[in-house]
């Protein structure tokens, strides 16, 4: 009987169900400052991660490393996820302490979302792995080095590295910028004093809830809808770019205007298509007068506020 169950799911869809527990841990964005201001720091936290994963056996399938906040998909129970998050917590605030940072650090309490479908964990994966790129302009998702996007389906991975365990003197003290670790995982390949995410990013398991290198591909460029909704689940407001609004633009104008583009409405139910596209999917006036084939001065006047904002903010 199991077996002839089985034939009724994907592989992708066997794995999750054998599966024991996935979570994304997520810390509380800082929102007046940002504790990560250079690549300096951005390495000392990516080799921290590396020693606190392979430290506690806690299994990273994806990470991004924000400059307020951090973002993992991890495969474990909670008190496991949560050993290592404290263990990195412990490194990053006595290390950060010493450049007056300290404070910013003790405000990243994290968060822990019960991951229970494989639809949500192959949207979590790539809401992480979109994180940097939603809010930087110059982020490949499939190429930033503070993220794991780079890792998946990946022929040309560079997976090398020596081994952490060999450092020694200037070499580690520059590694853990501290003098209280002698000794490091061996698992940890480092290549000019930072820590390869394909040693400590289990992205092979991360691969296996996903089809094949196309459906991975598409997830991160195309499911829209996943994004914003997982946006919101934490929080954060979504930020989609004028491609990824007008495939949602037309979305909506075929499953409930009953049109195939905005300019088929009249201008009563285009105000109707702007309310939606600014109340659920978060667009810019600008975006909502591009995508909804109305005057700019029509959007700003059905809000206001968002219109003095964006000025205030091209201003500065």
């Amino acid at each position: 009987m199991k077996s002839f169950m089985y034939y009724q799911f994907s592989q992708p869809e066997i794995r999750f169900r054998e599966a024991k527990h996935f979570l994304h841990l997520h810390t509380t964005p800082i929102e007046d400052d940002v504790i990560f201001t250079d690549e300096k720091d951005f390495i000392l936290v990516n080799n921290m991660i590396a020693i606190s994963a392979l430290r506690t056996g806690c299994k990273i399938l994806a990470f991004a490393i924000m400059s307020n906040h951090l973002h993992f998909i991890l495969e474990g129970a909670n008190a496991e996820c949560m050993a290592f998050f404290e263990d990195l917590y412990a490194q990053l605030y006595r290390l950060f302490r010493r450049y007056g940072k300290g404070d910013l650090v003790k405000r990243m309490r994290p968060g822990l979302t019960p991951i229970t479908t494989l639809k949500q964990l192959r949207d979590e994966i790539v809401y992480v792995i979109r994180n940097p790129f939603v809010v930087r302009h110059d982020v490949n998702p499939f190429a930033y080095r503070w993220c794991s996007g780079f890792l998946y389906f990946n022929p040309m991975l560079d997976k090398g590295g020596v081994s952490a365990a060999t450092l020694k003197g200037r070499a580690l003290r520059e590694f853990t910028r501290s003098r209280l670790l002698d000794k490091i995982d061996s698992r940890i390949l480092v290549k000019e004093g930072v820590a390869n995410p394909a040693s400590f990013v289990d992205y092979e398991r991360a691969m296996e809830f996903f089809d094949n290198s196309r459906q991975f591909v598409m997830w991160v460029l195309k499911n829209v809808e996943g994004q914003v909704e997982t946006a919101l689940k934490y929080g954060e407001i979504p930020n989609l770019n004028d491609e990824e609004m007008t495939s949602i633009t037309f979305k909506i104008c075929k499953s409930v205007f009953l049109v195939s583009s905005p300019k088929e409405l009249p201008l009563d139910k285009k105000k109707q298509l702007a309310l939606k596209l600014k109340n659920e999917y978060y667009a810019s006036n600008s975006q909502i007068a591009r995508c909804a084939n109305l005057q700019v001065s029509v959007v700003d006047t059905m809000f206001p506020l968002s219109s003095r904002t964006a000025r205030k903010i091209n201003r500065t």
